[in-house]
């Protein structure tokens, strides 16, 4: 009996120690790997929907008999990573939780079905184009990762289509292949740019990918073509280019025909010249081919030509618009040169002004540089941007035409809707970052008010005009008859006249009334109401301004402008008569619109005399003072006529002299030679110091105007003047005449009487802090400090001013040189000049305080 306990107690011992070798087994798992291959291997090193990857897993132990607890329902699952890290598929969130145990004996091997990557997340979206580690996950947690490249479709809008165009110099050089994406549509179309997308490139057996498929723009322009990819391939190459996804888009399939045989060496096009991204109308493309051998034995190249290296460049429509060969003088040789492993070669290539054959400018857009080595049969091409910012003469006057249609849309909006055309397809080169330019004409022709709009663009960007059948409509213009509260017009009848700003400007004029409701009714019920009118005796002078002479009378100690005379076509104002004449209030005239004083149109002239006959008449009557005392109404209606010329002669000049430069210089010094003061005084040392300090003022701020140079110096009229003087019969400054001002400038040789007025510096002007203009001014130094640089609509969205606002006074700041325009990407930015940043470093007005 006591043995059966002892037998039962040694089964049950080795059933412990079986499990405990069963249990250290299990937990074992270092020898059990998970081995994944691809079923098959891309035509390309990428896996796009047509060739996904495809992966066969296979479990493998290499030592001990092992278990492993596995899910059954759920034995291999994918997950996917992104090139950070961050995990965008967990396939273990579709596997039901269940367990059980898996045997795996010594040596086995156990092979699973193939698993085929979606390339879609969990909701079944595709996954962005790029580089992925794809983990195959076994459930008993062994795992293999895969690191891969996909192209999945990045759909674009519908209606835009792809297009190629091909340029080849020689029949044996290199084709470049140029890729454009053109809307067709009505209506502009916001593009995919966030989303990677990379066009698929295939020349002969060699794929690669290329550029993004939309070339980083965000918005099409309703006909709009944008350049995205270009490249060379030999004449003799099959090339197949497709859309992310596989989506083909052009494909040539060529016999092989001899050529030269094309060494396996790495070339490059190295390009300089432009201080911006993008080169500029005074630029010159420098450019140079470096060829370098990455082999592991030496290269023998082998020239018979002085020209190893040639270039030429296409423009986005396919023309050859530059060709070194067509000025190279080429000498036949006999060269042979060695390239080492790990050397480089350069070759010069001939620079580029941007001038085409025919002399003219290039016009705005994207080059294509193509260098060749043409007896090595090698070539590549390099993308370039050319942004000139003017006018070319070369250019159509117009070469197409635009047509709008005007309605409200409510009270204060016009809403302007523009339409291209042309008899033929013809491409529109927009010159500048804005497409319109609106202005409005008053019924005089006169400008009123003008800014451009549709900006934030960039130059040289191209539009597809179909034909007479299809004409082209741009975006809706909705312009704002309010800014701020007031309104930018005064009530009454205008023309707005809509310029498209292309190299070859078209332009369109609309009639419209503002407010809406002002009529022609009106204005007849107001004709029926009688003018005022009133009599003014006296005699008019003439002021001389910008926009012409102004007429104007002074009378009983008021000045009166002379707007018009139109019921009188035969009458012209004069200063040699004296009149009495019937007038009534209007609108000042354009030469008298910068004057304050009333303005009057004359209706009748009642009397005019002429004031020599008036002093004939006067030294004739030598008559005794008796007579004169008896003599009737018409001797005493003379002398006061006579009172009245005199007054009125010495009015004119005062005023005149008070209100013009020209004329109060020398009045003063005509005043100052009466009295004694010039011309009878001895040179003193204070002199030549006033002198020295005018000089000095003068070359740091030439174009200054006798007002300012007064106001800066602390001088009086009379020393100002005297020191002018002296300056300029010593030929040390000289004058010349603006408008009703005078500005002085020292004479040297980069500054002289001939200069053209446009080149003459002003000095800059000083607007008011709390302005707009003072606004924008503290903005755009507080941003470039921190070395941002916002761009128009960026202004006007921080101050809360309309695009139209901001738009007009940016091109007041640049005329007087304290803001400037940069091209920086494919935007316009604005910062400061050095003018700009002395001006508020040295104003105490100007503070950095937040005002937005």
């Amino acid at each position: 009996m006591g043995e059966k306990p002892t037998g039962r107690m040694l089964v049950l011992a080795g059933l412990l120690l079986t499990s405990l070798f069963i249990g250290m087994a299990s937990a074992d798992e270092g020898n059990v790997v998970l081995e994944a291959v691809p079923q098959s291997i891309p035509d390309q090193p990428w896996y796009s929907p047509d060739q996904p990857l495809v992966l066969v897993p296979t479990l493998s132990n290499s030592g001990p008999d092992v278990t492993l607890t596995v899910n059954p329902s759920c034995p291999l699952y994918i997950n996917v990573y992104n090139a950070t890290g961050v995990q965008l598929v967990n396939g273990a969130d579709a596997c039901p939780s269940r367990e059980q145990g898996m045997d795996v004996f010594a040596g086995e091997r156990v092979e699973y079905e193939a698993m085929t990557w979606s390339m879609k997340d969990n909701e079944g979206l595709w996954l962005e184009s790029g580089e992925y580690s794809v983990e195959l996950m076994h459930s008993s947690g062994i795992s293999t990762t895969e690191l891969v490249t996909i192209q999945t479709p990045v759909p674009l809008p519908t209606g835009l289509v792809y297009s190629v165009e091909t340029a080849q110099r020689t029949s044996s050089g290199p084709v470049v292949h140029m890729v454009n994406l053109h809307n067709p549509l009505p209506e502009s179309v916001v593009l995919p740019s966030a989303t990677p997308c990379l066009l698929e490139l295939t020349i002969d057996d060699v794929h690669r990918l290329g550029a993004p498929c939309t070339a980083g723009v965000d918005l099409l322009m309703p006909g709009e073509m944008i350049l995205v990819e270009q490249f060379s391939a030999d004449p003799s190459s099959s090339v197949s280019i497709a859309s992310s996804g596989g989506v083909s888009i052009f494909t040539t399939l060529l016999s092989q025909s001899e050529g030269p045989d094309i060494l396996a060496l790495d070339m490059t096009l190295a390009l300089s010249g432009n201080e911006l991204p993008a080169f500029g109308s005074n630029d010159v493309l420098i450019s140079e081919v470096l060829l370098s051998n990455s082999l592991e034995e030496q290269v023998v190249l082998e020239f018979t030509t002085s020209c190893k290296a040639e270039m030429w460049v296409v423009n986005d429509l396919g023309d050859v618009v530059f060709d070194s060969r067509e000025e190279a003088n080429c000498v036949d040789i006999e060269l042979e040169m060695a390239l080492s492993t790990g050397e480089t070669e350069r070759f010069t290539l001939p620079q580029w002004n941007f001038f085409t054959a025919d002399g003219c400018k290039a016009e705005p857009g994207v080059y294509t540089v193509v260098a060749e080595l043409p007896e090595l049969g090698m070539s590549t091409t390099q993308r370039i941007d050319f942004h000139p910012g003017e006018t070319n003469p070369c250019a159509p006057t117009q070469s197409a035409l635009l047509e709008a249609t005007l309605e409200w849309s409510g009270e204060d909006t016009l809403r302007v809707v523009p339409t291209v055309s042309n008899a033929e397809p013809h491409h529109l080169r927009m010159a500048q970052p804005c497409s319109f330019e609106v202005e409005f004409l008053d019924e005089d022709q006169v400008s009123i008010h003008m800014f451009q709009t549709l900006c934030d663009a960039y130059d040289g960007r191209k539009i597809l005009i179909p034909g007479d059948s299809e004409p082209l409509q741009f975006d809706d213009l909705d312009v704002r008859l309010i800014q701020d509260g007031t309104p930018i017009l005064p009530d009454g009848f205008y023309t707005l006249r809509l310029t498209v700003l292309s190299t070859s400007a078209a332009s369109t004029s609309m009639p419209f009334a503002w407010p809406a409701d002002f009529t022609g009714t009106d204005d007849a019920e107001e004709a029926t109401v009688e003018p005022e009118t009133f009599e003014l005796l006296g005699t008019w002078f003439g002021l001389l301004t910008d926009r012409g002479v102004c007429h104007a009378m002074d009378t009983d100690g008021s000045t009166y402008l002379l707007s018009n005379a139109r019921t009188l076509p035969s009458w012209e104002p004069s200063s040699l008569v004296e009149g009495l004449y019937v007038v009534s209030p209007t609108e000042p005239s354009p030469a008298c619109a910068d004057y304050l004083a009333p303005s009057v149109e004359v209706l009748e002239v009642r009397m005019e005399a002429s004031l020599q006959a008036e002093d004939d008449s006067t030294d004739a009557a030598a008559a005794p003072v008796e007579a004169v005392q008896e003599a009737p109404s018409p001797s005493t209606a003379v002398s006061v006529a006579v009172v009245v010329i005199t007054t009125s002669v010495l009015s004119l000049f005062l005023v005149a002299t008070a209100t013009n430069e020209a004329l109060r210089i020398p009045a003063t010094a005509a005043g100052l030679w009466f009295l004694g003061l010039i011309g009878k005084t001895h040179e003193t040392t204070d002199g030549r110091y006033q002198r020295g300090r005018l000089m000095g003022y003068l070359t740091a701020n030439p174009g200054c105007h006798f007002r300012a140079l007064m106001s800066a110096l602390d001088m009086s009229n009379g020393q100002i003047t005297h020191h002018l003087r002296v300056l300029e019969a010593e030929e040390h400054v000289w004058r010349k005449s603006d408008g009703r001002l005078v500005r002085f400038y020292p004479l040297t040789n980069q500054l002289h009487p001939n200069m053209p007025e446009e080149d003459l510096p002003v000095p800059p002007l000083s607007p008011d802090p709390n302005s707009l203009q003072g606004k924008i001014l503290n903005l755009l130094d507080r941003e470039g400090g921190l070395g941002q640089f916002p761009t128009q609509a960026e202004l006007a969205k921080r101050l809360e001013k309309s695009q139209q606002l901001i738009s007009h006074h940016l091109r007041t700041l640049q005329k007087f040189g304290l803001v400037e325009r940069r091209k920086m990407g494919v935007k316009n930015r604005y910062k400061l000049t050095r003018e700009a940043v002395f001006l508020l470093e040295t104003s105490d007005d100007f503070t950095n305080t937040d005002f937005v």
